[in-house]
């Protein structure tokens, strides 16, 4: 037999668990934090502040599906009344004609830690290999699987090809005779019961529990080893392919002059970038992914991000607010013809300096 993607969805799990039987539903979701509004302190910028400080989370949840299946490399939950789940994917119109085969079946219990989009070939890419997107909308979902009590005998993730990947899940503590990876587009899963956590990124960006659980598992809990000489930090993104800093080596004659440390994030360890963080007292940083490292700083430290004045993303303020850090937003101007989200930026030096001595981030 064949089959298709359906075209039929619930908007969130909720409804679909709200189509059954009151005493079937009650087993079928559970809450595991409740919805809140919270206010976070407004960045300490002298730049005109691009957001409001009041944030809305929806309620994270984990929802039990019996005969569930996962179709596709994106992974689309799908019901046992042949609907997907909404909250629970991010759709792609290019995968809509594809015909899969009958369901690989597991007579267990299998979780779904993914979300976003994964293409196999011919090469591993997509939502799981961002570093930012991983840690904090991948991650995080193992948390809610544990608060939910529930034992897990298999998690599905797409193939892992990237250091940082296997690193932190053997931090969180996952074996890995337990992943099933995902390395083709036309996958196809059915499992006895599918388990299948709240999205961090669908229910509010960056909620507190999941930064709190980052830093709890990786760093609170264990025994760092503060490095000398990290105490202030610059984030290059000279090993990324976009979003860099056209006059880099202006703005790290001036930082250096403040005793800032250059930091190539690619080639370190994840043990290594959580030691230089948590050493870190001040962080400049260009808008990226690297930026999510904060979450291992002390309470007390400062971030002074570079952000692209043609796109706005409150991810880092945030995190740094979970994480007791002051936050700065130093908007730049970016480069003719800009790529909204993948701007280069131009860093004003005069302005570098007024937010290096604001508050007394730097005396000299």
């Amino acid at each position: 037999m064949k089959y298709t993607i359906p075209k039929d969805s619930y908007k969130k799990a909720k409804d679909w668990v709200n189509s059954l039987p009151a005493i079937e539903a009650k087993a079928r979701y559970q809450v595991i934090y409740p919805a809140e509004t919270i206010q976070l302190p407004a960045p300490r910028s002298v730049d005109p502040h691009r957001w409001v400080s009041t944030c809305h989370y929806e309620e994270a949840f984990v929802v039990r599906i019996p005969e569930g299946r996962l179709m596709t490399s994106h992974m689309y939950v799908i019901t046992p009344d042949n609907k997907r789940l909404g909250d629970l994917e991010l759709y792609d119109a290019g995968y809509e004609k594809m015909i899969l085969d009958e369901p690989e079946y597991y007579s267990c219990t299998v979780a779904s830690l993914f979300w976003g989009w994964n293409f196999p070939q011919p090469k591993s890419e997509g939502t799981h290999t961002v570093f930012g997107h991983w840690f904090f909308d991948l991650l995080p979902r193992i948390h809610l699987l544990e608060k939910s009590g529930m034992p897990i005998d298999k998690y599905v993730l797409p193939k892992l090809t990237l250091p940082f990947q296997y690193e932190s899940l053997k931090l969180l503590g996952i074996p890995f005779s337990k992943i099933i990876q995902v390395d083709k587009t036309d996958f196809h899963l059915k499992a006895k019961t599918l388990v299948v956590p709240a999205v961090p990124l669908m229910i509010g960006k960056c909620p507190p529990w999941a930064s709190h659980y980052i830093a709890d598992q990786m760093k609170n809990k264990r025994k760092i080893r503060k490095r000398k000489g990290y105490e202030r930090i610059y984030i290059t993104r000279e090993d990324a392919k976009a979003r860099h800093v056209v006059n880099e080596d202006e703005v790290l004659r001036y930082l250096q002059t403040k005793g800032f440390r250059k930091i190539v994030l690619t080639p370190m360890t994840t043990e290594e970038k959580i030691e230089v963080f948590a050493s870190a007292k001040v962080i400049v940083a260009p808008f990226g992914s690297g930026s999510i490292n904060v979450a291992f700083c002390d309470p007390g430290a400062s971030l002074i991000e570079l952000a692209p004045k043609s796109f706005v993303d409150n991810y880092f303020w945030k995190l740094c607010c979970h994480a007791g850090l002051d936050y700065y937003e130093l908007l730049c101007e970016v480069e003719p013809k800009a790529h909204v989200g993948a701007d280069d930026i131009i860093v004003n030096l005069g302005k570098l300096d007024h937010y290096m001595r604001l508050n007394g981030i730097v005396h000299a």
